[in-house]
């Protein structure tokens, strides 16, 4: 089947990215090199097409209570105009999906992964409660990505001085040039940065408008490749390889997120699982040698296996190889050396805490 393209698809191909299938969409893996892209974003800015994402508003008198019952972080602990990482869990604790929702004045919206939307809509259209409307926007809407320590500026030149300097985890929506645009400041690469949702007919414009503006700021077309590396180096979970139905916030180190205080789907099932102690846990590791860890390789220490790589991947800007796995819970001390095989080789590697690098958001609160 052919993969789906997003309304930016040919500004990807007038750019000369290299576009490769993901989750059923055709992206750019990258632009030439995505080792310097991922620099490029730790050091100026660069500029991602998000536009797969799945964005599902929830509407009604029920709307609040519906997803505070679905969810195990505690939504009330944000406000109208603010933002919240949060989690879909199935009756075993098992992670459906992470999203951020945006509470809206009248409705919330949760962003989802690509190859999760279907099964999301599905999971809420089953437990939807009377006074609850479900609109999957994911079609009409486009999201653009701007990551990186300049990334404030363009966004000035753009949007206004008033949104460049929104606080973290903040977002608000404007008429910009006769388009509505929401913006909130955002991003899943540690860095500062914003996430620019119009709708679709609208995104090669604002997409000319960020390059033309950011020319002078070093901002570059990124791809999904050092997205990916982006993800890693902060320490980010990315559904299908850290976190998915057969894993609970605990161990995935998303406890964070779950608020015991309020009552949600599988509330029992995860505080047994935390209350039991957790068999695995998922840590960081970085190589003590030049070879790079693929998802599902072992993990071990002699000839036990001891855990899994979930991500792995070169870091430019340590200029080490890096990764995430789950360990087995006894072994995941900090500066344990373990051994991972590739091939038919065992390298050594160390246990590791993440974020490899430092986070650069404006704020580090967690809600």
């Amino acid at each position: 089947m052919e993969s789906r393209k997003t309304p930016l698809y040919q500004k990807h191909l007038q750019n000369k990215g290299r576009i490769i299938d993901f989750a059923g969409w055709a992206l750019p893996l990258d632009y030439g090199s995505m080792l310097k892209e991922a620099k490029q974003v730790r050091l100026n800015c660069g500029l991602f097409d998000a536009s797969h994402m799945g964005e599902i508003e929830i509407k009604g008198k029920g709307a609040f209570k519906f997803l505070q019952k679905l969810t195990p972080n505690d939504i009330s602990l944000i406000a109208p105009g603010q933002m919240q990482y949060n989690l879909f869990l199935n009756t075993s604790g098992g992670i459906i999906d992470d999203f951020m929702c945006y509470y809206c004045d009248e409705s919330l919206l949760c962003v989802v992964n690509s190859s999760n939307k279907d099964k999301v809509v599905s999971w809420l259209r089953d437990n939807k409660e009377q006074g609850v409307e479900l609109i999957d926007k994911s079609e009409e809407t486009a999201l653009i990505s701007i990551q990186g320590p300049s990334s404030s500026r363009v966004i000035a030149r753009v949007f206004g001085e008033k949104i460049a300097s929104l606080d973290y985890m903040f977002f608000t929506k404007k008429e910009i040039d006769h388009r509505q645009v929401l913006i909130s400041r955002s991003g899943y690469t540690g860095e500062d940065g914003f996430e620019i949702y119009i709708e679709s007919k609208d995104a090669p414009y604002f997409w000319d408008r960020l390059i033309q503006e950011g020319e002078g700021f070093g901002l570059i077309s990124c791809g999904l490749g050092s997205r990916d590396i982006l993800r890693i180096e902060a320490g980010y979970p990315l559904y299908g390889h850290e976190i998915n139905e057969e894993t609970n916030p605990y161990e995935a180190s998303l406890g964070w997120a779950v608020k015991s205080n309020k009552d949600f789907i599988a509330k029992e099932e995860i505080v047994g699982i935390k209350n039991k102690g957790l068999k695995k846990i998922r840590v960081g590791f970085i190589m003590d040698e030049k070879a790079l860890a693929r998802q599902g390789y072992g993990l071990y220490l002699g000839r036990n296996k001891i855990g899994e790589v979930c991500s792995g991947t070169f870091s430019p800007n340590l200029n080490k190889f890096i990764g995430m796995a789950y360990v087995l819970s006894e072994y995941a001390a900090t500066g344990k050396t373990i051994e991972i095989q590739i091939r038919k080789k065992f390298y050594k590697a160390k246990i590791a805490k993440y974020p490899f690098v430092k986070i650069n958001t404006k704020s580090k609160k967690e809600v």
